[in-house]
């Protein structure tokens, strides 16, 4: 395509200077014949047919610029024009990724909270069992607690946490917070370790059970808090 227009910009000024003379030549000649003004003189002053030469040699120069300066404009235009026109394109890009992002952000911080919301509900149920141990410590109620941990503990680890630490891998560096992702997948941890602890290894008496249900006080303010920060990054983008 440049080569095309700048075979056409040569042809363009060939034909400039190839008329030139044509023009001069015709146009001393009519002069002559009208005016019957001689075509030659002595006296270079008054040789009129020099100055034809001269005025035609400088008016082709002249149009050959003109023509010249209106193809680099026109070039530059284009330029301008192809530029403007990538610009666009890269902001139409930059924006449906941004987009495509959003989308991503939003659908994926919906699941973890759900699933954040389903761990804080069991931090409420494993609470109210052991405030009832701690009113009716039967061991009916205690089996109880154990076989409950031990269920959701199986949930917890194979299903929640898993799907919890997959959508953060995969939109954790969306959020502005750089450690939200990382704090969410640590407070997931310790409620692993909190159920792992009723079914295996928990000590029944009231005051190691009060500091245990401390423990998951903590806990529910944490993930609460997590929860409230999620939600936060996701009306940031909106």
């Amino acid at each position: 395509m440049n080569q095309k227009k700048k075979n056409s910009l040569n042809q363009k000024i060939k034909l400039l200077f190839i008329l030139t003379p044509i023009v001069m030549i015709l146009t001393m000649f009519i002069t002559h014949l009208i005016f019957n003004v001689p075509l030659f003189s002595n006296n270079d002053s008054t040789n009129w047919t020099t100055s034809v030469v001269e005025t035609g040699i400088g008016t082709s120069i002249t149009i050959a610029i003109l023509i010249y300066s209106n193809n680099q404009l026109k070039k530059s235009e284009e330029q301008q024009e192809k530029i403007t026109e990538l610009v666009l394109n890269i902001q139409n890009i930059e924006q449906r990724n941004y987009e495509r992002e959003q989308k991503r952000l939003k659908v994926f911080s919906y699941r973890i909270i759900t699933n954040l919301e389903v761990i804080l509900n069991n931090h409420y149920e494993i609470r109210q069992e052991l405030e009832d141990y701690i009113n009716n410590g039967t061991d009916e109620i205690k089996q109880n607690i154990i076989l409950s941990s031990g269920k959701k503990l199986e949930i917890i680890e194979y299903f929640t946490i898993l799907h919890i630490k997959s959508d953060i891998a995969y939109i954790g560096e969306l959020f502005e917070d750089p450690l939200l992702g990382q704090n969410i997948v640590n407070q997931c941890n310790d409620y692993k370790k909190i159920l792992k602890n009723i079914k295996e290894d928990t000590d029944w008496k009231n005051d190691a059970i009060l500091r245990k249900i401390a423990v998951i006080n903590s806990q529910v303010e944490v993930l609460t808090t997590s929860i409230d920060k999620i939600k936060k990054e996701i009306n940031k983008k909106n």
